[in-house]
């Protein structure tokens, strides 16, 4: 059966810049795209005193490259300004590729290389014909979703990539508080999501009670995971606190933000947990107070 390709030019956006708006296409290296799936490993070992090999303790993602081959081809001196502001640029920024616009890495630019040849006459508009490279450095090696669900993409190519994505149609019941306190969960990224839970102090200052909070599946009753905290009033000028799971901190925070202080003493039993990848069904509880709210991303490689 013949594959109908779409062609050898792919584009791709780095801090809003589409690559076409700016004069420059994606091009293969010879025939062939060259891709790192996932990222590189970082091994921790240590050597056997006296002895043969090494103890291996786990490993690490370590920053992950891309390298971006273009072309040009009668491209301005203001349009070669454009290029030298945009990827010159200090900040991180966020790199799309057109093929998977679900995601986005947040990454450095480096150093553009670029070889051309120059025409123009005395008089007339100089212009560049050539070719070059362009790279970048994701210090945090993983992807994140732009949006949750399907309906909030407007691309019109979204059929070619939805079901990669793994992402739900629609919101629905998902990430929304019910009244007694359950949050139904999805992630539909490629490994465990951290979250973000927020609650909210009571108003006439009294202390919040025992709390606890788990994982597990709806209509299951099976608890795979759990954080107990005992009772405790608010400190100083915090409305709220939330539990981050990134962090693993319990950060108090205000109408203006993060107060800086914390509540991690007053976690009982348990212990930090996440969401696991592409699994229906799960749902965080929390008993003795209920959640305002949950924030988290899909992590894709």
């Amino acid at each position: 059966m013949a594959i109908a390709l779409k062609g050898d030019f792919i584009g791709f956006s780095f801090n809003e810049h589409r690559s076409e708006e700016l004069g420059i296409v994606r091009v293969s290296d010879g025939s062939r795209y060259n891709e790192d799936l996932v990222p590189t490993t970082q091994d921790k070992t240590v050597q056997v005193p006296g002895g043969d090999g090494f103890y291996y303790f786990g490993s690490n993602y370590t920053q992950r490259q891309f390298s971006i081959n273009i072309a040009f081809d009668e491209l301005t001196e203001k349009q070669l300004r454009e290029l030298q502001q945009v990827f010159g640029t200090k900040e991180l920024g966020k790199l799309i590729f057109d093929e998977r616009p679900y995601k986005y890495y947040m990454v450095k630019s480096g150093k553009p290389q670029l070889k051309y040849i120059c025409f123009g006459r005395e008089g007339e508009v100089r212009t560049y014909k050539g070719e070059g490279t362009l790279t970048f450095t994701a210090y945090y090696p993983f992807a994140k979703s732009i949006y949750k669900f399907l309906n909030e993409y407007s691309d019109k190519n979204k059929d070619e990539w939805k079901e990669a994505s793994g992402m739900k149609t629609e919101k629905g019941t998902y990430d929304t508080v019910s009244d007694n306190g359950s949050i139904p969960v999805y992630n539909a990224g490629d490994l465990e999501a951290d979250f973000i839970l927020k609650f909210s102090f009571p108003v006439n200052n009294i202390s919040i009670g025992d709390i606890k909070i788990t994982l597990g599946k709806e209509n299951v009753g099976k608890v795979e995971a759990f954080l107990n905290l005992k009772g405790f009033g608010k400190k100083g000028a915090d409305t709220g606190f939330q539990i981050n799971t990134k962090t693993n901190l319990i950060e108090g925070f205000n109408a203006e933000g993060l107060t800086g202080t914390l509540y991690n003493e007053n976690i009982t039993q348990g212990d930090f947990f996440k969401i696991p990848p592409r699994e229906e069904g799960y749902q965080i509880s929390a008993t003795g107070a209920t959640p305002t709210g949950i924030v988290y991303d899909y992590i894709y490689y």
